[in-house]
């Protein structure tokens, strides 16, 4: 395995090499006042970068920054205290406990992000004292969301988007919020499109999460879509092995069907790409029915089957 090396000499005649040094240093100079003033807090790259708007120019170079001296001290972009900015959003009546910080989200305040937490974040970590939703839903997009809202305002349902496809916060929070409640109803509302498809697929189907005290779980974890990695090492020397799973394996399609006499929105033709684009995520789905197939996942094939045969996609209305 080769190993990208940053090398940079200062002073330098070349006024590029000076500015990168420059940004590496004042970075420098924000992680250590954040973890200083604020050990167990966190600060998002989006956050730092509008520190010093005039010096850094483009978030690429921040990301690039903290990315090269997380590797540089061979530790995570969280033990520096930085997170991903906040994508998604909530609506919903929540209270509980994050490593022993009170939070509390209500419907009256509106919609608001999700909160921040680590994406490295345990299942002990959480204490939820609000009482079990009858529903959690998870929209693809921000426009459905908010009329959802308005219609769901008095409901004990929670309310999740990522308004398009899932940042790794919003897939994180989703895991530890559906593994705190199990016998809540988790559904998602997507297009019968391709892109709605696979937006459903990476909340279902793909292994995002990474975990480490899987025993610990309820037992539906353990027949979710997981994938076992190499162990790791801990801090006095024992070697851990590490799971990916699935943000929620429990997770019902909704949302919109080619042949939904309820929507009243019409049906709209598919591009050449987005032929090209189903073909190649069914032969995708596919492979994984041959591992484990579902009843959802014979529903999202017959849907992607049905839009290629008839040259077809539908939208949420």
């Amino acid at each position: 395995m080769t190993t990208s090396i940053t090398e940079i000499l200062f002073p330098s005649l070349d006024p590029e090499i000076n500015l990168k040094f420059a940004c590496y240093l004042k970075v420098l100079r924000l992680l250590f006042d954040q973890i200083s003033s604020m050990p167990n807090s966190f600060v998002s790259k989006r956050q730092i970068y509008y520190r010093d708007v005039t010096l850094f120019k483009k978030q690429a170079v921040i990301n690039q920054c903290i990315d090269d001296i997380a590797s540089s001290f061979g530790v995570s972009t969280e033990t520096l205290g930085v997170v991903a900015a906040q994508k998604g959003l909530i609506y919903a009546n929540l209270q509980y406990y994050y490593k022993d910080k009170f939070v509390s989200l209500e419907k009256k305040e509106g919609i608001t992000l999700l909160p921040l937490i680590s994406l490295e974040s345990r299942h002990d970590d959480f204490r939820f004292v609000s009482s079990c939703p009858e529903e959690i839903i998870i929209v693809e997009k921000e426009s459905v969301f908010s009329k959802l809202c308005k219609e769901h305002a008095h409901e004990n349902k929670i309310l999740i988007t990522a308004k398009g496809f899932p940042d790794r916060l919003t897939k994180r929070f989703l895991y530890h919020l559906t593994q705190h409640y199990p016998e809540a109803k988790v559904v998602a509302l997507v297009d019968s499109d391709v892109y709605g498809l696979m937006i459903l697929k990476e909340y279902k189907y793909t292994a995002a999460i990474k975990i480490t005290e899987f025993p610990k779980l309820p037992i539906t974890v353990k027949n979710e879509f997981a994938r076992k990695t190499t162990s790791r090492l801990d801090e006095v020397g024992y070697m851990h092995p590490c799971w990916y799973v699935s943000p929620c394996s429990r997770l019902q399609y909704g949302g919109t069907f080619l042949f939904d006499s309820a929507n009243r929105l019409g049906h709209l033709d598919i591009t050449y790409r987005d032929f090209n684009n189903m073909k190649s995520f069914l032969r995708t789905l596919l492979e994984f029915e041959d591992v484990s197939s579902d009843n959802e996942m014979k529903k999202v094939v017959r849907e992607l089957q049905i839009g290629m045969f008839f040259f077809k996609k539908r939208e949420m209305d």
